[in-house]
């Protein structure tokens, strides 16, 4: 275990990407689960459970989709296990260092706190760039060409979330 685990923080440090990652069906569904667990327990923070739990599944199938859309698109399919499992496991690793600092900025509320806000800052553009690096290892493409992909998941992710999760008023 503590080598895939490694591998997972090698491809965070930009050291390996997705094709260093053995091709596994089970690999691949343990990440998933941890990387849910990981969308569940920040969910947590702001959501019921009920909610978290939704949020935690939906977070999962998107990231699932979107992958899948994009390398469909690029007649790249047979990548998709080693990808996606690359996203779940870094995924989560990065989900379990934001836990922290998320929960930190809740417990502060609206009193300034610059030194949480620039780590969870910090985080979400290392994130990006480590979606963008496992997406342009996946598709062959430039490195901006990957971060802009990421981008594209993220907005997407932010806006289905927002719009079935957050209530106005």
């Amino acid at each position: 275990m503590g080598k895939i685990i490694e591998a997972f923080w090698k491809i965070c440090l930009f050291r390996q990407g997705p094709q260093d990652l053995p091709v596994s069906s089970v690999l691949m569904l343990a990440s998933m689960l941890v990387y849910a667990v990981a969308s569940v327990l920040v969910g947590l923070l702001n959501l019921s459970p009920v909610a978290a739990l939704l949020s935690g599944i939906l977070d999962v199938a998107l990231m699932a989709a979107m992958t899948q859309l994009l390398l469909w698109i690029k007649a790249l399919g047979a990548r998709f296990q080693q990808t996606f499992t690359a996203l779940m496991g870094t995924g989560a690793i990065l989900g379990f260092l934001a836990l922290p600092l998320l929960y930190i900025q809740l417990q502060i509320g609206d009193q300034p706190a610059l030194l949480p806000s620039l780590l969870t800052l910090a985080l979400m553009i290392w994130n990006l760039a480590i979606v963008g690096h496992i997406l342009r290892h996946a598709i062959g493409a430039p490195f901006f060409v990957g971060v802009l992909l990421a981008v594209v998941f993220m907005y997407v992710s932010i806006s289905v979330m927002r719009s079935l999760f957050v209530t106005t008023g």
